[in-house]
């Protein structure tokens, strides 16, 4: 009994400072991590660009991932050239849009007929009055300016990682004991490779496909900053659930003050959501199925941790952390179990060899040198 309460008090004290340094290390630990997701989607993108028929006939495993890098690179240059050109137009429009908000709002309550004490002026003073829209617009596009500034960050973590990638099999074999050990450390790392990179590549072209649909909706109703919000739209859209209301309720709220007017709101709100539906229930499941196996509560807990740490980044990470979390557990026998509480449907027979198998003692040999991360 007094060893029980002592393994949980310690563990206890154990998840209290891992949830302290996570939290302290947030500017250190969401660059790496993002990082490392990047990675994984490059090398996924490097790695089907040769079943390509043509280019990857002749167009070598190295040079692919240096296009994919150099691709990834400009991506990053024209999202924070974006970011820049959309930050003085909002803050100057901000009067203007907030004028918009409030008359709009008058000819709402004059349809509603609520004309009575107290009057619709003071109820607007109340709730609309007192806000500085273009303070408010400012400070939250900064601080996506200022993210999108840390993709600088981000890239030169990638590049390291794509070359360190290189090498990672060969120092497995030199740090392990056996070779026992070693298939075994590169098993689950391919796991994990193949598993969260196909999520992390399908789930990208997913977004960027939304993005693009989202943009040429706003683009012919005539939405200021049509670009600006369809990368939000895109980069929101990789928080599960929450992701989809917050990206559609931006643009429906600037159409709200760019037009003050009802039929261009519905509009809006209609082909936006419309959108996410689409990709969400049809397209996305069909190319995603269930390659993350996680329970959506497990998805949801995730997300409150992980922002409650970490903010909107940790939001778009909780997914892919999780993820690996999950696919480590499960290839163990003493954590099996945990790993199948937290998937969704408890299946993870073709791990299970694996595990039983290396931990058998069975001798295999080492995994080829030139596999990685």
């Amino acid at each position: 009994m007094n060893n029980r309460f002592s393994n949980l008090v310690y563990g206890l004290a154990f998840a209290i400072m891992v949830g302290f340094v996570l939290r302290i290390g947030k500017p250190i630990f969401i660059p790496v991590i993002a990082g490392i997701i990047s990675v994984y989607v490059l090398s996924t993108v490097a790695t089907s660009l040769g079943r390509v028929p043509i280019i990857g006939s002749w167009i070598p495993l190295w040079l692919r991932h240096i296009a994919a890098l150099l691709v990834f690179i400009f991506l990053g240059f024209l999202l924070v050239l974006l970011f820049a050109d959309n930050v003085q137009r909002v803050i100057a429009l901000a009067p203007q849009y907030q004028a918009t908000l409030l008359a709009f709002a008058g000819d709402i309550a004059k349809m509603l007929g609520v004309e009575d004490e107290p009057t619709w002026g003071t109820i607007r003073n109340l709730f609309l009055g007192e806000i500085d829209l273009q303070r408010l617009i400012g400070t939250t596009v900064t601080s996506v300016t200022v993210l999108g500034g840390q993709l600088f960050v981000v890239i030169l973590y990638a590049s390291f990682l794509m070359a360190e990638r290189l090498h990672f099999s060969r120092k497995i074999i030199l740090a392990t004991t056996t070779q026992q050990d070693a298939k075994r450390i590169m098993e689950v790392v391919g796991n994990v490779n193949e598993r969260i990179g196909n999520y992390l590549t399908v789930k990208t072209l997913v977004n960027v496909l939304l993005g693009l649909i989202s943009y040429v909706c706003m683009r012919l109703i005539g939405v200021d900053f049509a670009g600006f919000f369809a990368v939000l739209i895109g980069v929101l859209n990789y928080i599960p659930y929450v992701g989809s209301l917050v990206g559609v309720a931006f643009p429906v709220l600037l159409t709200a003050a760019q037009f003050g007017s009802i039929e261009p709101i519905l509009i809006v709100l209609i082909s936006l959501t419309a959108s996410q539906m689409f990709m969400g229930g049809v397209v996305e499941p069909r190319l995603l199925g269930r390659s993350m196996n996680l329970s959506p509560f497990v998805v949801l807990i995730s997300l409150t941790v992980w922002y409650a740490l970490w903010g909107i980044g940790g939001a778009i990470l909780a997914v892919p952390m999780t993820s690996v979390v999950v696919i480590i557990l499960a290839e163990f026998s003493p954590t099996r179990p945990i790993a199948i509480l937290l998937s969704q449907s408890g299946n993870f027979g073709s791990n299970r060899g694996t595990a039983d198998a290396a931990g058998s003692g069975q001798k295999r040999q080492p995994a080829a040198p030139n596999q990685g991360v």
